[in-house]
């Protein structure tokens, strides 16, 4: 998918990020005005709260932002399954990452 066109519609008063891979249309509801990157999948194995693996998952990554405002979220999770994701600010996610890579060192 390619970023947004440069004609925007009425109500986007920003640009796309260039991780924006959304076609902004003008009768976009108001809840579907969203800047999101390209999803990417990650094959995962979940465990229960004992630390019992579970069946095998493929988590989507993902990025982002309300339009019209400039706070960049980080999607983590299964999105056919309510409840179980992490949606974390662009800050959180490079702390989470940078504790969990120096856990696995």
């Amino acid at each position: 998918m390619a970023a947004a066109s440069s004609s925007r519609p009425s109500w986007q008063t920003d640009l796309c990020p260039a991780w924006c891979v959304v076609e902004h249309q003008e009768d976009d509801p108001p809840s579907d005005r969203v800047h999101d990157s390209a999803g990417r999948y990650v094959q995962a194995v979940l465990a229960d709260a004992r630390g019992h693996p579970q069946a095998p998952a493929e988590l989507l990554v993902m990025l982002s932002r309300r339009c019209g405002t400039g706070d960049d979220w980080v999607f983590v999770g299964e999105p056919e399954r309510e409840g179980q994701h992490l949606v974390l600010s662009r800050e959180s996610a490079v702390r989470l990452a940078g504790v969990v890579g120096s856990l696995l060192q």
